[in-house]
């Protein structure tokens, strides 16, 4: 194989990834752009939806393309209750929400996450939990050239595609979706027009970890299989993704983590020539938090966000 043929492989493989790290930041985008809600669950939320699809699969025979469905609806609930346990106190009738309140909804969130990881441990006993090489149509493969692209990886892409498409627009389009960017704007001034924060809150909180649940699926199709331990790998990324992107843009995180993908497919290729295969994978990640301290040094706001 020439170094050529490496690098279009692990480029596209590597943008493909990049659609999944997108769609995986979008409910962390909205969560904390628009409520300031640094959610550190935001791994185990996204575990959620991989481990409901794979128990479905496995022990009932559920089609993970219907697994999808329940991974979302098991998401808004989870939405619905930490919102009304562990945000409501603290945000639901505050105007501003200064770094005092900031910081205390990040260690409601600490909680949740322990609470989380150690229940799927406990019932998983940390083994691998997931779907195999499931994949839609007769093959598992398909051939480009040289190129030999997951089923999954390619269906992975496109729904994540979809998904963030919908969710973007009705952010964009619809008169929920206006209410809560005039809340993540400015709380104060949505109410005095009659916009209920405290509702705009709940729900974004509902759709947020709805949809990173439903983001679970897609890691799942890219993983084939999962464990407690991989929240310690999407989260810190969809933190990168979404400070890179810019807080609170949604198209601005899937472009992001498509970027993310791009630099670790490339960068995986030259660690592999300077360290060996072993070792260029913990590596190219590891460039993903360089661009999180250079995008922190030299444009804060992100590359979408807006200056503040």
């Amino acid at each position: 194989m020439t170094l050529m043929t490496e690098l279009l492989i692990n480029v596209t493989n590597g943008l493909l990834w990049g659609t999944v790290l997108g769609a995986v930041s979008v409910g962390l985008t909205l969560i904390w752009g628009v409520m300031k809600v640094v959610n550190l669950a935001h791994g185990e939320s996204i575990l959620l939806g991989s481990y409901i699809v794979s128990v479905l699969l496995l022990f009932m025979g559920v089609d993970p393309m219907v697994g999808m469905f329940v991974a979302l609806g098991s998401g808004l609930l989870l939405g619905l209750t930490i919102y009304w346990l562990n945000l409501h106190k603290i945000i639901g009738h505050v105007d501003v929400i200064n770094l005092r309140i900031e910081m205390s909804t990040l260690l409601e969130m600490f909680a949740v996450s322990i609470i989380l990881y150690n229940l799927y441990s406990f019932f998983t006993r940390s083994e691998p939990f997931g779907i195999g090489i499931w994949h839609l149509g007769p093959t598992s493969y398909i051939n480009i050239g040289y190129m030999s692209v997951q089923v999954n990886h390619i269906t992975a892409a496109a729904l994540s595609l979809g998904a963030t498409f919908i969710i973007y627009q009705f952010i964009a389009k619809t008169p929920t979706g206006k209410a809560i960017r005039a809340v993540m704007q400015d709380s104060q001034a949505a109410a005095l027009v009659g916009i209920d924060p405290v509702k705009i809150k709940m729900l974004t909180t509902v759709i947020s970890i709805g949809f990173t649940a439903f983001s679970g699926f897609l890691v799942i199709l890219y993983e084939s299989a999962v464990v407690p331990s991989i929240a310690y790998k999407y989260a810190p990324l969809a933190f990168t993704i979404v400070v890179l992107g810019g807080l609170g843009s949604i198209m601005g995180s899937y472009i992001a983590g498509i970027i993310i993908g791009g630099i670790y497919g490339v960068s995986k290729v030259i660690f592999s020539l300077l360290v060996g295969k072993n070792a260029s994978d913990p590596l190219a990640l590891t460039t993903a938090f360089v661009i999180l301290v250079l995008t922190l040094l030299f444009k804060p706001e992100g590359l979408f966000g807006r200056k503040r």
